[in-house]
C-alpha cells in the first residue's frame, strides 16, 4: 500500500469511483485545484479513482494506516474487513 500526494483539477475533489478502498482527505488547494493525500494500492488505483489527478507523488509505502490529528480517520471509512 502507498500513501500519495496529488492535485485534482476540479471543484469537487471527492472519487470518482465509490466506495474506494482507502481514506483519503483533502489537505488544501489553489486556483482551480485541490492537494489530496490518499492511501491507495498503486498510482493505477488513483488514476482510476480521480482521472484529472496530476503531479502525483508516493512519499511512503505502509503496511498500515496511520491516522493523526492532522488526517483523522474519516468517518465513512471502518478498518473491519468485510
Amino acid at each position: 500500500m502507498i500513501k500519495v500526494r496529488f492535485k485534482t483539477w476540479c471543484e469537487d475533489y471527492r472519487p470518482l469511483n465509490w466506495p474506494i478502498k482507502h481514506p483519503y482527505w483533502c489537505t488544501g488547494g489553489g486556483d482551480g485545484y485541490s492537494i489530496i493525500v490518499a492511501y491507495a494500492d498503486s498510482v493505477e488505483e488513483i488514476q482510476t479513482n480521480w482521472p484529472d489527478a496530476t503531479d502525483i507523488d508516493v512519499f511512503e509505502e505502509n503496511t498500515k494506516y496511520e491516522f493523526t490529528q492532522r488526517f483523522q480517520q474519516p468517518s465513512w471509512f471502518s478498518l473491519e474487513v468485510k
